[in-house]
């Protein structure tokens, strides 16, 4: 099956499930749609989402984190955008932030608070995970577990993992 369409068919998991009830973005001004210098990483294979969506992409700016993890240099795609767009056409990081797909140590699948959205999120620094839409929970849930079927995902959902571990050591 064609990625774009997986994950357009993820997407709309999130068209009315929302973090807690009402708008999240009355509490800090909607920090996390500024657009000011930040982007979202892009989960493996998602860029073909907006080569199908939008070819035109005047308003985003699409291209390469490098981090340095394990002692090698990792890159992953990241979109950037002005902080004004379609939210139907968000990438799946937007849609689920402040929350993340983590493996833990034995490789089950958790949605996690996003250590690096402490420094953005008033939610991710006063919430716990149960404290979050349960919809909404389950659902990023659901959109990673099919995404886990796919061989590539999952190896990347490991260093993924790790990468976050590395990040919550300095938060």
């Amino acid at each position: 099956m064609n990625a774009a369409y997986i994950y357009l068919q993820t997407y709309r998991l999130f068209d009315d499930a929302m973090p807690i009830k009402g708008d999240c973005g009355t509490l800090c001004d909607k920090a996390c749609c500024k657009g000011e210098d930040s982007g979202m990483f892009l989960f493996p294979m998602e860029d073909k989402v907006y080569d199908l969506l939008n070819p035109d992409w005047a308003k985003v700016e699409m291209s390469e984190f490098s981090y340095e993890f394990d002692g090698r240099e990792k890159k992953v795609p990241i979109l950037f955008c002005n902080g004004n767009c379609d939210r139907y056409q968000r990438p799946l990081a937007c849609r689920i932030f402040p929350l993340t797909p983590y493996l833990d140590s034995g490789g089950k699948l958790e949605i996690i608070v996003d250590p690096r959205a402490k420094s953005v999120c008033p939610l991710s620094r006063r919430l716990d995970i149960e404290n979050y839409n349960y919809k909404y929970v389950k659902n990023i849930k659901k959109a990673f577990s099919l995404l886990m079927k796919n061989s590539e995902f999952k190896e990347y959902m490991k260093t993924y993992s790790e990468y976050l571990d590395e990040y919550r050591k300095f938060f």
